[in-house]
């Protein structure tokens, strides 16, 4: 068993404010981005890692191709864009693909065997943590409509693995854009995903607070 990792880095980070975009930044002296690369290397079911970048980025990412041995495809619009790019690089003896969100730096080793094991099992899963607090629901952002279970609410991480003729199906067809994540696409097509509770440390870096907090949780590690 196999599989390929689609790390997407070719978002714009309008949201952290910074001059380029965030999962470029140094973070403990290596480039965002990097540290999920690092993670996958660990691990020898991990056949190849393909990275999503902007176009502009294309040259930069030349170096890292020759160290890391990467592929470096160009990103596209939308997010779901990007991983389709990346999907038409995965090579043709992979069974399994993990895509996973470049500014999430504090994924580990061990949080992406977990995922995978269970994707092994059942054909799709998804790094996840249940939601902490009292969760409301609003239309407009002023009036709660009703409170639900927090107990049932679960947010979405990555990686989030996928047999790869399975991923590949549904990214063949037309992509609506509500599609926030790739597990979104699978359910629609009736396939059952998995969660895997991977904690609340593997969050996704998007203002600058979560940069000052990952640069903390680095810091520890090391």
């Amino acid at each position: 068993m196999n599989f390929s990792a689609v790390i997407v880095a070719g978002g714009s980070g309008k949201r952290f404010g910074a001059k380029q975009p965030k999962q470029f930044l140094l973070l403990n002296k290596k480039q965002m981005f990097l540290w999920s690369v690092i993670a996958f290397k660990k691990l020898k079911e991990c056949k190849q890692i393909i990275l999503v970048v902007p176009e502009d980025k294309i040259k930069f990412m030349q170096k890292y191709k020759k160290i890391y041995g990467l592929d470096i495809v160009c990103g596209g619009k939308e997010r779901y864009d990007s991983v389709k790019n990346g999907l038409e690089y995965v090579k043709d003896n992979i069974d399994f693909v993990a895509i996973h969100d470049g500014a999430r730096p504090l994924i580990t080793s061990e949080i992406i065997k977990k995922v995978l094991t269970v994707a092994v099992r059942y054909g799709a899963a998804i790094a996840a943590s249940v939601a902490k607090d009292s969760i409301k629901i609003s239309k407009d952002g002023k009036k709660i409509i009703k409170s639900t279970d927090r107990n049932t609410v679960w947010q979405a991480q990555t990686p989030q693995i996928f047999k790869t003729k399975i991923l590949k199906k549904v990214y063949s067809k037309k992509i609506p854009k509500t599609i926030t994540d790739d597990s979104q696409l699978v359910e629609k097509s009736g396939e059952k995903v998995m969660l895997v509770d991977a904690g609340y440390e593997n969050f996704k870096v998007t203002h600058p607070m979560d940069f000052k907090l990952a640069e903390l949780i680095l810091k520890k590690r090391n």
